[in-house]
C-alpha cells in the first residue's frame, strides 16, 4: 500500500510527529484579486467586508516583517546491513551562505531538520567512532517536507534508498498528493476529492451519493465503504457515507494520503479505501494566501444540447461562479500576555463559494396532439381517441409545451435550462502546541455551511415549486495528544466529533407525484412532498501505541465510536400515482380511427398515455404518519443509536535487509441498530408452530413486532487478519504481495429498515385490478388513521408514549387495514408495504489479495500490480411478497377472496438482509516522475478491471421518467442471484495522467529582452482522463409476469445494436432512431405466461451494455511573480492562473434512455461532463 508517510520503525513514527509538531512551511505561490461579484451586493456584503479586511491586514503584516521560504528534512540512517545507526553526525552546509546545520541520529537512527531555508546543500555523515566521512548533495524546495532513508556503506559511501522502498509498505495501492499537487493542479470547484481518481482502481460511485458527498468505488467495492479522515479524525458522513468537507480550502491542505488494497491492521471501519487529509499548521513565520477564482458563461463553450432548442438556438445557459478566501498561519502571540514562538502555532482559513448555474435540461412532455386526447403510439399505424378526464387537465396544462421536435424525444422534446444556485461558507482553525520535548497537542475545528444545489433541476424546468432543496451544516472537531516517553515508544490519544446534517426539503406540499413507469413523460412533481434528511453525529475516541524492539516495530491500539443520529424519511406524503408498468383498465369506451382497436370499459389499457388521460393509474401509495408521531417535515423522525469498538495489533518485521514482513490482526464489533425511544419495528416469518421459517415454506405467516429485541443477531465474527511482504530483489526493484480481510459495518442510512415504518409511518399500497380501479384525485388524500391494536385487542399506545410499550409487542396490522378501509371512501382494503430487517442480517466482509512489482530507473518509477477483492455478505433487499400487483404465487402474505380480489394481508415487502456477493480483478499499472529534472513531473496510471456483483447499491429505483434508469431490485424476486453482472460503477479501462511542466521562458533568447518579471515563473499543469463507458441495463417498461411491477422487467434481445456517438445524429446511440425498440422483444402473451399480460421474465441480463466512454483534459497555466524582497527571502508572490476545463471541448455523452416502451428509447439526452469552461484567478501568497 502506497501511503504518504510510511512507518516501519519508531524512528519513522517520530518523524511523523515532528512533521505535525512543527507544521508547514510557506505554501506555494498564490494570488489575490479584488472581489468583483457577479451577484447582488446584498448577497456578498458580509463576505466581502471580511475578505477585504483580512486582505488589508495581511498586506500590512507582510510589510512589517521579513518572511522566509522554509523546508524540512527528516530521515533514517542505516548501515550496509540495514541496521539503524545511532549517534551518527549529520551535517548540512548551505551553498552560498555557508551556514551549517548539525544534528545527531537517535537510538533508532532517526534525524530531523526543521525550518531550513530552501536551496542546495552539501551533506556530510560520519558514523559514531568513525574517522571516515561520507558526503552527498541535497536540494530542498520551498515548502518541501522531505523524508529519506540513507545507507552508510564502508564508512565513506552514502546512498539514498529509493523513495518507493522507504519503510514498510503494504501490498496495495494508493496515492500521495503534496500541497503543491493539491493547490496547483486544475480542480473544478477546487474539490480536492477529484484527485483521488488519479489513483489506479478508483472510480466514482453515484449510487449512494444521495447527500452530494463524493463517494468512490475503490477496487470494486461500493462507495459507502470508503473512509475519510482529516488529521486522522474521521470525517465520513455518519449516516450516508462519503466524504464531508470535500470543498475544504485546498490552500490549507498539506498533503492527501490515499490508501487502498491490503491495508494495515490499524485501518478498519470496513474501509475499502482510506483517505487522510493532512492540514497545514503554523510556523514561527507568518504565512498564508488570499485568493479569488472567477468564472462565467462568457468564458464557456456551448454544451452539445444547448443548441437543441429551436426557440433559442444560440443560447448558453447562465453561469456565474466566484470562489474567494484566505489562509493565514503563524505563532500564537498575544502582546504582553503570551509569546508562542517555537511553541504554539495556529493556522486558519476561510473559503466562500457563490454559484448560479444554468443546467441544460431535455425532457419528454405531452405533445399538442396528446393534449387533445390523440394517442398515436398505442397501436402502430392507428390513432386512439381518448376522452380526457377533467382531473388530469391541471397536470396536462402544467407541463411546458414541446419546443424541439428534432430532439431525442421527438415531438415530445422540451429543451430548456434550469438555474441552480449554490452557496457555501467554510472555515477552520488549527492549533498546534508543543507541551514539552516529549509531548505535543493538536486541536482543529472545521465549519462548513452548504446551501444548494437543487437535486432535481429537471423538475424545476416544469415548475419551480417541484424543487428538492439541499443544505448541510457540517462540523468537525479533532483533538490529538502525542507523547514520546522514550526513544522507542510513542503514545497517541485522539478524540473527534463529526456532525453532518444533509436535509432535502421539498417545496410543493399539495400536488401528488405523477410518475410513468414506462418512461412516457418526465414525472410531474416527482418528489411528491417527500421528506429525507439526517442529523448525523459521530463521536470517536482512539488510542494508539508504537513500540520499536530490534527489527520489529509493533503498533497496537483500540477505538470506540458512538453514533448519535436523527433521521427523517417519508416517501411521497402528497401521494404518488404511477401510470404504466402494470396493467390498468379502461374506465370508458375509446374509439380508434381505424375501428380495429376500439376499447370497451374494463378492457386492459394499452399504454400509460391512455391511463394518464383517463385518470386510471396502475398504483397509488403515500407516506402517512400516525397521529401520535411526528408529522410534516419531521415525518419518520428516528433517533438512531449504534456503538462500534475495535482493537488491533500489527508488527512490521525487517527479517533481513531485503525482506520486510507486515502482519497483524484487527477485531471489530458493533451493536445492532437501535432507536432511543424504541421507535423500531420488524416482521418475522414464522411457521404454524410459531418458530422461524422460510417465506416459501407452507403455512407461514408474518408476525410484526414493535421494538423487537434483539432486532437481529449480534455478529461477533469481526476478525480481520492482514499479511503482506516486501522483497527488494535489487536496489531498484521491489516485489510485494499480501492479503487481508476487512469487516464492513452496516450503513446507517441505506441498511436500516427498522425505523420509519409501520406503526409510525404507514405506506398503504393499492394496485388496479379488473373491476377495482385505483381511485384518483389530483390532490392530497386525507387519511383518518385508526389506532393500532395487538392481536388480543389491546391498544398498543394506550398511554400515548412509545417507551411504555413492552418490547416484542405483536401488532395486528391486518385489523388496522380493515379499520382503515371502514373509514375510507369506497372502503377499499389498502395493503400495507413493509420495510423490515432479517433476523440473520450480519456484517459484510471484504477479502483482498494482491501481488505487484515496482522498479525505479533514475527519476522514473514504474509499477504493476494484480489486485483482487471479494465481497461477501453484502447488504441488499429481498422481496418475499413479490412486487406491487403480484399474483398469489408470488405474494403468500397477501389475502384474496375466491375471485382473486385482495381482501387483506400485506403488499410489497422489502426485507433487508446480507446475501450479496461481489468480485473484482484488475491489472493496475503506474508510472511517475517526481524529480525536478527538466522541469517535468508526472503521475500516470492505467487500470484494466472487471467488477461483478448482483446489486451495486441497496437503495435506488425507477425515477418515473424516460431515463436513463438504474434499478436496485431484481427482475425475479425469487431469484436475485440471476442479477449477477457488471457493477454499475464498473469501468473496464481507465487511464489518468497528471502533469506539471515548468516553462523556462527566461531562457528563450528572443524573450529575454522582456525581462524575468514577465518570462520567469511560468508553469503548465494538466489532468487527463480517458475511460471506457459504464454499463447499463435495458428495461421493458411493462409488467411481464405475476411477480408484480417494480420497473425491473427486462426484454429478450433479438438484434445487435451498433452503439456509436459518431453518426450524423450523434445522440442516437442504438442507431435506429424511432425504431430502436426493434432490437428487443417483450415476452408477453406467451404460453404458460403469468400475470395480467401472460408473460415471462426476459432473457436479457443486468448491465449487459456499455455507454459512451469519457475523455477529458483539464489544463492550467500559472504565472508566479515574486516581489517585495527582504534579504534573501521573497516576501510576496503574486500568482495568476488561467484554467481550462475540458480544454478540447470534447462531448462526453451520458447514458441513453433505456426503457423500451418509453420516450426516446436508445437516444441520449444529456452529457456526462461540461463543455469547455475557462476560469481565471489571482492569488497573493505571503
Amino acid at each position: 500500500m502506497q501511503r504518504a508517510v510510511l512507518t516501519n520503525s519508531l524512528a519513522r513514527c517520530k518523524l511523523e510527529s515532528f512533521l505535525s509538531q512543527v507544521g508547514n512551511d510557506l505554501p506555494r505561490p498564490a494570488i489575490w484579486r479584488p472581489c468583483r461579484s457577479e451577484f447582488p451586493l446584498r448577497n456578498r456584503k458580509p463576505a466581502t467586508c471580511v475578505f477585504t479586511l483580512v486582505a488589508s491586514l495581511v498586506l500590512c503584516a507582510c510589510g512589517l516583517r521579513a518572511l522566509t521560504s522554509q523546508a524540512s528534512w527528516h530521515g533514517l540512517l542505516r548501515d550496509a546491513a540495514g541496521k539503524n545507526l545511532a549517534g551518527a553526525s549529520v551535517v548540512l552546509r548551505a551553498e552560498g551562505s555557508g551556514r551549517e546545520y548539525t544534528t545527531v541520529t537517535d537510538s533508532a537512527g532517526a534525524f530531523s531538520f526543521d525550518e531550513l531555508p530552501a536551496g542546495n546543500y552539501s551533506l556530510a555523515v560520519q558514523g559514531q567512532g568513525s574517522t571516515s566521512r561520507a558526503s552527498a548533495r541535497l536540494t530542498l524546495h520551498s515548502g518541501e517536507r522531505r523524508v529519506d532513508t540513507l545507507r552508510l556503506i564502508a564508512g565513506d559511501e552514502l546512498k539514498f534508498e529509493p523513495q518507493s522502498a522507504e519503510g514498510a509498505r503494504q501490498a496495495g495501492q494508493g496515492e500521495r498528493l503534496s500541497s503543491r499537487d493539491i493547490s496547483e493542479l486544475p480542480l473544478n470547484k477546487r474539490d480536492f476529492s477529484q484527485l483521488l481518481l488519479l489513483a489506479a482502481g478508483t472510480m466514482t460511485d453515484t449510487n449512494g451519493a444521495a447527500n452530494f458527498t463524493q463517494q468512490f468505488a475503490m477496487n470494486g467495492q461500493r462507495g459507502t465503504t470508503a473512509v475519510f479522515a482529516m488529521d486522522g479524525i474521521d470525517i465520513t458522513d455518519p449516516e450516508m457515507g462519503g466524504a464531508t468537507f470535500s470543498n475544504f480550502n485546498v490552500d490549507a491542505i498539506q498533503e492527501i494520503q490515499s490508501s487502498s488494497g491490503v491495508l494495515p491492521a490499524e485501518i478498519g471501519q470496513g474501509a475499502a479505501g482510506f483517505t487522510n487529509i493532512v492540514t497545514k499548521s503554523g510556523t514561527n513565520a507568518l504565512h498564508g494566501s488570499v485568493f479569488e477564482f472567477v468564472r462565467n458563461a462568457a468564458f464557456d463553450a456551448r454544451n452539445f444540447f444547448d443548441r437543441r432548442s429551436l426557440a433559442q438556438p444560440g443560447r448558453i445557459p447562465p453561469f456565474v461562479r466566484n470562489e474567494f478566501g484566505f489562509t493565514n498561519g503563524g505563532p500564537v502571540v498575544m502582546p504582553g500576555l503570551y509569546d508562542g514562538r517555537g511553541r504554539t502555532f495556529y493556522f486558519g482559513q476561510y473559503q466562500g463559494f457563490r454559484q448560479v448555474l444554468g443546467t441544460t435540461q431535455v425532457l419528454a412532455v405531452p405533445t399538442l396532439a396528446e393534449r387533445q386526447g390523440l394517442d398515436t403510439t398505442a397501436f402502430r399505424g392507428d390513432t386512439l381517441v381518448v376522452p380526457i378526464d377533467p382531473r388530469v387537465e391541471p397536470a396536462l396544462a402544467g407541463y411546458p409545451r414541446p419546443n424541439d421536435p428534432r430532439g431525442p424525444f421527438g415531438a415530445r422534446t422540451y429543451a430548456t435550462s434550469s438555474r441552480v444556485a449554490t452557496t457555501t461558507d467554510q472555515f477552520s482553525l488549527r492549533i498546534d502546541h508543543r507541551i514539552s520535548a516529549k509531548a505535543r497537542l493538536l486541536a482543529r475545528f472545521n465549519f462548513n455551511q452548504v446551501n444548494g444545489p437543487l437535486t432535481n433541476p429537471s423538475q424545476t424546468a416544469i415548475d419551480p415549486s417541484f424543487a428538492i432543496r439541499f443544505f448541510d451544516h457540517q462540523r468537525n472537531f479533532g483533538l490529538s495528544y502525542t507523547r514520546t516517553p522514550s526513544a522507542n515508544f510513542v503514545s497517541e490519544s485522539s478524540f473527534g466529533v463529526i456532525r453532518s446534517t444533509p436535509m432535502f426539503p421539498t417545496v410543493n406540499h399539495t400536488q401528488p407525484a405523477l410518475k410513468f413507469a414506462d418512461g412516457l413523460y418526465e414525472a410531474f412533481n416527482a418528489p411528491g412532498g417527500g421528506v429525507m434528511g439526517a442529523h448525523g453525529a459521530l463521536l470517536q475516541a482512539r488510542q494508539n501505541f508504537t513500540w520499536v524492539r530490534g527489527a520489529h516495530t509493533f503498533k497496537f491500539g483500540g477505538e470506540a465510536r458512538f453514533n448519535r443520529d436523527a433521521t427523517f424519511y417519508g416517501l411521497a406524503p402528497n401521494g404518488q400515482y404511477t401510470f404504466g408498468g402494470g396493467t390498468a383498465y379502461a374506465p370508458v369506451a375509446m374509439a380508434s380511427m381505424s375501428g380495429l382497436h376500439n376499447l370497451l370499459p374494463g378492457d386492459p389499457l394499452p399504454d400509460s398515455l391512455t391511463g394518464f388521460l383517463t385518470a386510471s393509474p396502475y398504483s397509488y401509495t403515500a407516506a402517512v404518519a400516525a397521529p401520535l408521531f411526528p408529522q410534516g417535515e419531521d415525518i419518520g423522525e428516528s433517533a438512531i443509536r449504534r456503538e462500534a469498538y475495535n482493537v488491533y495489533f500489527q508488527d512490521t518485521w525487517k527479517a533481513s535487509p531485503r525482506l520486510t514482513l507486515n502482519f497483524g490482526l484487527r477485531y471489530e464489533v458493533n451493536t445492532p441498530i437501535r432507536e432511543a425511544k424504541h421507535l423500531t419495528s420488524s416482521a418475522f416469518i414464522v411457521g404454524p408452530d410459531g418458530q422461524p421459517a422460510r417465506y416459501w415454506d407452507p403455512g407461514v405467516r408474518q408476525k410484526v413486532l414493535f421494538y423487537p429485541q434483539p432486532p437481529y443477531a449480534m455478529d461477533w465474527n469481526g476478525w480481520g487478519p492482514r499479511l503482506s511482504l516486501e522483497w527488494r530483489a535489487t536496489d531498484n526493484t521491489v516485489l510485494r504481495a499480501g492479503g487481508s480481510i476487512s469487516t464492513l459495518l452496516p450503513n446507517l442510512w441505506q441498511d436500516n429498515f427498522m425505523t420509519g415504518g409501520a406503526p409510525f409511518v404507514f405506506y398503504p399500497y393499492v394496485t388496479a385490478s379488473s373491476g377495482a380501479p385505483v381511485p384518483f384525485e389530483n390532490a392530497v388524500t386525507a387519511f383518518n388513521l385508526p389506532p393500532v391494536y395487538t392481536p388480543s385487542g389491546q391498544l398498543v399506545f394506550a398511554t400515548g408514549r412509545s417507551m411504555d410499550v413492552p418490547a416484542n409487542t405483536e401488532l395486528d396490522l391486518l385489523r388496522f387495514e380493515r379499520d382503515l378501509a371502514a373509514v375510507s371512501p369506497g372502503h377499499m382494503i389498502q395493503p400495507l408495504s413493509l420495510f423490515v430487517m432479517a433476523q440473520d442480517f450480519r456484517n459484510g466482509y471484504i477479502g483482498t489479495y494482491t501481488a505487484g512489482v515496482e522498479h525505479r530507473e533514475k527519476s522514473i518509477t514504474l509499477s504493476a500490480a494484480y489486485v483482487a477483492t471479494i465481497g461477501v455478505h453484502l447488504p441488499s433487499a429481498i422481496y418475499p411478497n413479490g412486487f406491487g400487483g403480484a399474483d398469489a404465487a408470488y405474494s403468500p402474505f397477501t389475502e384474496r377472496d375466491a375471485t382473486g380480489r385482495i381482501v387483506g394481508g400485506y403488499g410489497s415487502e422489502s426485507l433487508m438482509t446480507s446475501p450479496s456477493h461481489s468480485t473484482y480483478h484488475a491489472l493496475q499499472l503506474g508510472a511517475g516522475k517526481t524529480s525536478e529534472r527538466a522541469g517535468l513531473g508526472f503521475e500516470a496510471s492505467y487500470t484494466f478491471s472487471k467488477s461483478l456483483d448482483d446489486t451495486s447499491t441497496v437503495l435506488g429505483g425507477q425515477g418515473g421518467g424516460p431515463g436513463p434508469e438504474i434499478a436496485s431490485v431484481p427482475q425475479d424476486p425469487r431469484n436475485p442471484g440471476a442479477e449477477k453482472g457488471p457493477s454499475t460503477f464498473d469501468i473496464n479501462q481507465v487511464f489518468t495522467l497528471s502533469l506539471i511542466q515548468a516553462l523556462p521562458l527566461e531562457r528563450v533568447d528572443w524573450l529575454q529582452s522582456l525581462g524575468k518579471k514577465l518570462t520567469a515563473g511560468w508553469q503548465l499543469l494538466s489532468i487527463a482522463t480517458l475511460a471506457s463507458g459504464p454499463p447499463f441495463t435495458v428495461f421493458s417498461g411493462i409488467q411481464q409476469t405475476g411477480a408484480g411491477s417494480n420497473g425491473a422487467d427486462r426484454p429478450d434481445q433479438i438484434g445487435r445494436p451498433d452503439f456509436s456517438t459518431h453518426r450524423p445524429v450523434r445522440e442516437d446511440y442504438f442507431g435506429r432512431g424511432a425504431d430502436n425498440s426493434s432490437f428487443f422483444s417483450i415476452p408477453i402473451g406467451v404460453p404458460d405466461g403469468t400475470g395480467p399480460n401472460q408473460g415471462r421474465f426476459g432473457t436479457l441480463g443486468r448491465n449487459t451494455f456499455r455507454g459512451p466512454g469519457y475523455h477529458n483534459v483539464d489544463l492550467s497555466l500559472i504565472k508566479d511573480t515574486a516581489f517585495g524582497r527582504r534579504g534573501n527571502a521573497e516576501a510576496l508572490t503574486l500568482q495568476f492562473r488561467a484554467e481550462f476545463f475540458n480544454v478540447f471541448n470534447l462531448v462526453n455523452f451520458g447514458l441513453p434512455s433505456n426503457i423500451v416502451r418509453g420516450s426516446g428509447f436508445g437516444l441520449i439526452s444529456s452529457t456526462a461532463g461540461p463543455s469547455r469552461q475557462i476560469q481565471f484567478s489571482l492569488k497573493l501568497l505571503y
